[in-house]
């Protein structure tokens, strides 16, 4: 388990430090819901949906996991074990992928919306405690903050530096682990944090299928 836990705080390091992921193949979504309230619209995933500005567009974050395996692969040697178990249950982790379309188009705002069943068995502190060993050591300083969203306790990391900036939301529901992931830059965080907070609050987890 204590693998397991490295694996994932790998990824978000890699989701965190700075990957800008490159534009994607669009891929068909259902179309977003409108509501006035926030002036934002409703956009669905897998397992999921969440209340965003309508300039955001989803994309297939399959085109990129090639690239983060081959990572992932390097860092372990081998795709056996821990690490083939974490792979196989990242393909089919994304819940939601996509990028806002009226910020610069040489960076656009990101979103990567992660789900994870296994570690929703790990209590929350635990999870958290390993990200932060990991971004320690990767010498990324974040500011954290303990929120509660929705009624959910959640966990939010911030970081603007050298204009890179992202911010990390952890919670769990409905038995899973979610990890929720805006990379933007400095400008846009410092403008648009209390939007992500209201659009991470937003967000509705369907129930786990009945086994």
């Amino acid at each position: 388990m204590k693998k397991k836990i490295f694996l994932i705080t790998v990824l978000m390091t890699l989701l965190l430090s700075g990957c800008n992921f490159p534009s994607a193949k669009s891929t068909p979504t259902p179309a977003p819901t409108p509501t006035p309230n926030y002036g934002m619209q409703l956009y669905y995933g897998l397992g999921m949906s969440i209340y965003l500005p309508p300039t955001y567009v989803a994309e297939d974050i399959k085109t990129q996991l090639p690239g983060i395996i081959e990572t992932l692969t390097t860092l372990f040697g081998s795709k056996d074990g821990a690490v083939k178990d974490f792979i196989d249950d990242l393909e089919g982790n994304i819940s939601w992928y996509g990028y806002d379309s009226g910020t610069a188009a040489v960076y656009p705002t990101r979103l990567v919306v992660i789900h994870n069943k296994t570690l929703a068995k790990t209590p929350l502190s635990l999870v958290i405690y390993g990200l932060e060993r990991v971004l320690r050591r990767e010498n990324v300083e974040v500011d954290s903050d303990t929120l509660t969203l929705n009624g959910r306790e959640t966990y939010r990391f911030t970081y603007s530096e050298a204009g890179n900036a992202w911010v990390a939301y952890v919670f769990k529901a409905e038995e899973q682990l979610w990890l929720s992931v805006f990379i933007t830059t400095p400008a846009n965080l410092a403008v648009s944090l209390g939007d992500y907070d209201v659009s991470v609050g937003s967000m509705s987890i369907a129930p786990l299928p009945a086994q």
